[in-house]
């Protein structure tokens, strides 16, 4: 009986199996399919890396990357590799500043790149005028604007010149590209350094509106912010790129009083470390920080 019960079980599995080759295989696809549909889907996150006195954002959908500034000095591509980056759909430059572009150039001639949105401004400094040549050379497309909406799946990345570009001779703070980042219901505001003149500017315009994260304009700069700015910002979360002891006084007392009215959570680089927003994809979003990096 033992024998003829193996001998049924034995021919049960090679109909099994040619069934599968046959019959079943579309199914399987369609199971593997749908479970991939099922997926959760990435974490956006959005870092505000200590870097110093400086600016550098990378933002990170899985494997798709954006960065927006790169801070003083080649060090970045280190950051970015601790990151697992190893491409950039675009680099973004706020401004031709040493503190905002001191790194770009490195991180040009090291990482493919989709494109690179500037501000079109002349180069100005040495950092700035490399930047230019590592794009000749690997030949990144470097787009006038305006441009279309950058799109990391749900995520939608809008960059906007200056509210003067068409002014004569802005300067250069206030030739600041404004970037804004959104996924569901979440929005979060980049505004380089930019100055009062800029933010009023985009104000009457009507380009910006409520954000949930606003980065301090100017490193939290007396000359960055406004009683009308936060009030049609509204942000919940204000963050403050910033190096510890800097020269400047930044943040300046003044402007941290306005960022801390109405509750407002205010994060610092220069105390906290890296920040990082984490959004899900309604936009429900949490912060953490890494703590200061020892220098």
């Amino acid at each position: 009986m033992a024998s003829a019960q193996s001998s049924i079980l034995r021919r049960a599995g090679r109909l099994v199996a040619a069934l599968a080759l046959v019959g079943w295989a579309p199914a399987t696809a369609s199971l593997q399919k749908s479970a991939q549909s099922t997926a959760p889907a990435a974490p956006l996150e959005i870092h505000f890396l200590d870097v110093g006195q400086g600016d550098a954002i990378l933002i990170t959908l899985g494997h798709l990357v954006v960065l927006v500034d790169a801070g003083r000095g080649d060090d970045i591509v280190e950051v970015l590799r601790d990151y697992h980056v190893y491409s950039l759909v675009a680099a973004i430059v706020s401004h031709n500043h040493d503190d905002h572009i001191g790194g770009m150039d490195a991180v040009v001639a090291d990482f493919p790149i989709g494109r690179y949105l500037a501000n079109g401004r002349p180069p100005g400094n040495h950092n700035a005028e490399n930047v230019e040549t590592w794009l000749r050379r690997n030949h990144i497309p470097k787009p006038p604007p305006p441009w279309p909406p950058i799109q990391l799946e749900d995520v939608r990345i809008t960059v906007f010149p200056s509210s003067l570009a068409n002014a004569e001779n802005p300067d250069e703070n206030n030739a600041s590209l404004g970037v804004l980042i959104e996924r569901g219901k979440f929005r979060a505001l980049l505004t380089g350094d930019s100055q009062v003149e800029e933010l009023n500017g985009w104000l009457a315009a009507g380009i910006v509106g409520d954000v949930d994260v606003l980065k301090a304009a100017h490193h939290g700069s007396r000359n960055g912010v406004t009683p009308g700015w936060l009030d049609r910002t509204r942000p919940e979360v204000v963050v403050i790129s910033v190096g510890a002891g800097n020269s400047y006084g930044h943040p300046d007392p003044w402007a941290l009083r306005y960022y801390q009215t109405h509750d407002r959570a205010v994060y610092r680089t220069d105390i906290d470390g890296t920040i990082t927003v984490t959004v899900d994809p309604v936009g429900g979003y949490r912060i953490s920080k890494a703590g200061p990096v020892a220098r």
